[in-house]
């Protein structure tokens, strides 16, 4: 049975995709099965941060009973597979969770972790995906509008019962503006598995289009993706 970990962050732009692209190919190149699904139906990036922005089968037709999940499926050059969404201003009128519900459980008999991409925000949508996650990981920066935000959205996802893995503080930078690791999992009760530096590369790799950890897999960013990885799949090399 596969296992379903949504990334989530309480606003958009703090490095949501770009965590759950990396620790996707992290976890891949340990040897795990995993599947990168766009889970943003409403806005989707996924695709953008991998270099290819229209797909043939997108997890829309699903939806619409046009495909089966399977055909939406799509290995990327870096070994990572993605189900992407599609990403023109019509597909958000066939958003369908109830089809989308069904067709997700095929997954469990393909791969072993299913790492979804979710929408910013406490909306519908997220509240979708929190009821088919197994467990939740939060994606936050070191300041305290998102500290904020990330706070109002495990308040959130405990309505639901479910578990919150932890904390990935993406930008991380020790200056005296910014909050300390410490201060972050005192005020939010939860621990931070990755605390991941601010790097000008990751903007290098987004306009790349290829994941960070692909283009610098040497960095302290990579290493700790990497050992995030291993964390959840408990996996060690």
């Amino acid at each position: 049975m596969a296992k379903f970990i949504v990334v989530m962050s309480g606003k958009g732009g703090v490095g949501k995709t770009t965590s759950a692209v990396n620790l996707g190919l992290a976890m891949t190149n340990l040897g795990a099965g995993v599947i990168v699904m766009d889970g943003n139906l409403s806005s989707p990036n996924l695709s953008v941060h991998l270099g290819k922005l229209y797909f043939p089968v997108t997890i829309h037709d699903v939806m619409l009973d046009k495909n089966r999940i399977e055909d939406a499926i799509y290995e990327h050059q870096t070994g990572l597979k993605i189900i992407p969404a599609d990403i023109s201003i019509d597909s958000m009128r066939t958003i369908n969770f109830n089809n989308l519900n069904k067709h997700v459980q095929d997954l469990h008999l393909l791969t072993d972790y299913v790492i979804i991409d979710g929408s910013p925000g406490l909306g519908r949508e997220s509240t979708n995906l929190i009821n088919m996650a197994d467990e939740v990981l939060v994606v936050m920066n070191p300041d305290q509008a998102s500290l904020i935000d990330a706070k109002r959205l495990i308040d959130f996802v405990k309505k639901f019962g479910k578990t919150i893995t932890g904390l990935v503080v993406t930008k991380n930078e020790e200056k005296q503006y910014k909050l300390r690791i410490e201060e972050i999992e005192n005020f939010l009760g939860l621990p931070v598995l990755a605390a991941i530096p601010l790097d000008k590369n990751f903007e290098k790799s987004l306009h790349q289009r290829m994941p960070y950890i692909y283009l610098y897999p040497k960095s302290k960013a990579s290493r700790l993706y990497n050992e995030l990885a291993q964390r959840i799949t408990g996996i060690v090399r």
